[in-house]
Order: structure tokens, then sequence, then C-alpha cells
């Protein structure tokens, strides 16, 4: 992990300036010290590590799974200073500079995507082809045509991302951990429609939270998934979003604001 240290008049305000300076808001918070309040101008000092790089199906980065959970506290941590995890997205106080322009990578090395993927699913017994269908900044788009699509599949997708995951490892066997590059794979549109399908889902589940002045636990999604919701009524001023649990797949909590989180339905 690497750890950073930040400073701000309020914790909200240092965890924003470590989310704009880190471009993203999947980091571990320690606070350091709290000064000041009454007579003073208050300060908070926190430090910042980042996690281990989960794999995004449909984001930029390492495809490596390290899980490194760990439950011992640090030596000489104060006493009342909880480590914790931001789940929710900080407002940058400062805009964020665009990703560079990727490159699209050679013909050889879409080539032997394309190869080992067609060879995983011939051994799963589910053969079929696979071409490039584009590229999307650093994501590189492949379709799969089969007739056993709604297997490669599988249940909201798991099949079809584990497939995704494969293909990443083998990417960075063959270019190293430091391709730009991000696979992407689908078949039959099934991403653009399981991306509408949760945004009406989400906007969905937001009315009844406000509506019965109660929270609803979605069921458990991957971290694109997650992000999904969290955009998608991210500019709504009734309701707020957090996601709950462990691992890859965590559950997305929609709650009315203002309403009472022991008053909450499951979405399984």
């Amino acid at each position: 992990m690497t750890a950073m240290e930040f400073e701000g008049r309020t914790e909200r305000e240092a965890v924003a300036k470590a989310a704009a300076e880190l471009g993203s808001e999947s980091f571990d918070v320690e606070i350091l010290e709290k000064s000041g309040g009454i007579f003073g101008r208050s300060k908070v000092r926190i430090r910042v590590r980042t996690l281990e790089n989960i794999p995004d199906p449909m984001g930029k980065g390492d495809s490596s799974i390290r899980n490194k959970n760990s439950k011992s506290q640090p030596k000489g941590k104060p006493q009342g200073q909880k480590q914790r995890s931001y789940v929710e997205k900080p407002k940058p106080t400062a805009p964020i500079e665009p990703a560079e322009p990727v490159d699209p990578p050679s013909g050889e090395i879409v080539d032997k995507i394309i190869a080992f993927v067609e060879g995983t699913i011939e051994h799963m017994g589910f053969p079929g082809t696979m071409a490039q269908s584009g590229q999307d900044g650093a994501k590189i788009i492949f379709e799969i045509t089969s007739e056993s699509s709604n297997i490669l599949i599988g249940k909201k997708g798991k099949n079809l991302d584990a497939l995704q995951l494969l293909a990443n490892v083998y990417l960075n066997r063959v270019v190293g951990d430091s391709a730009p590059w991000r696979v992407v794979l689908d078949t039959e549109g099934y991403r653009a429609r399981r991306e509408e399908s949760l945004v009406r889902m989400a906007h969905r589940v937001a009315d009844e939270a406000v509506r019965t002045r109660s929270s609803r636990l979605l069921e458990p999604m991957n971290p694109f998934e997650r992000r999904l919701i969290h955009t998608a009524i991210n500019e709504r001023d009734d309701v707020v979003t957090k996601s709950e649990g462990d691992g890859l797949y965590k559950r997305v909590r929609v709650m009315a604001k203002g309403a009472s989180r022991g008053r909450s339905r499951d979405r399984r």
C-alpha cells in the first residue's frame, strides 16, 4: 500500500483532498490529528493508504488479485481512532485531469487475446469465435459469438466477468503488469443491457426508499456495477448511497436522507 498524508479543516475536507490527489475513492483512512475548533482554527490530519487493485470488469488497471485484509491495528495508534475504508465518493475540491489518450494494441497482442479466449471457451465445451469490436480509451472491447452465449454470460454476468478476468491476467502475462489496456468481453450486447437495467433499478429503489423513509440493500455487485449505482443517483438530493461488505462483490445501500438505517429491506 502507498501511504500519504493530507490536512483539512474537517475530516471530510481532508478526505476530499486525498480523493482529488489520488483520482480514486478506494483507500483506507487513518486519523492522525484533530485540533482546534473553539478558539482556534480547526485542523484534521489524516493518512491514507491506497487499497490493493481490485479487478474492475469495465475499468483500467492491474488485473492481479491481492487480498491482504488484516485485523491487527498499527502500533502506537491512538485510542478511539478507527481505521476505515471510505466507500462514498467524496466531491473533489479540484477538477481531475483527464487521462492521456492510449494507443491501440498491436495486431499481434489482439490476436493472442482472441486465441486465448477462444481456446478457453472451447475447453469449457462451449466453442465460439471472438473479434475486437472497438476501443474506448484504455478498454479493448471484444465481442464473443457463440450458440452458448447465455451460459457464457452466466447468472448476472458472473461467468463473463470470470472469463474477462482471465483474459486480463493473460494480457498482463503477455505485455507485463504495466500494460495500459484493459480487456472487456461482451456477447449479444449483454453489457449495455445490464447497465440500462441497473440504472432503472437504482432509480426505482431510490423512489421506494424515499416513499417509505427507509433504506434498501441491493444485491452483491462487482466494482463497476456499484459505481453505476452510485453515479446513477448521485445528483438526487433525497437519497444517499454507500457500499457495504468485504471482498470483490459488495452491496450498495440506498438510504433516504434522514431515514433510520434500522428500517431496511434486502434486495437479492
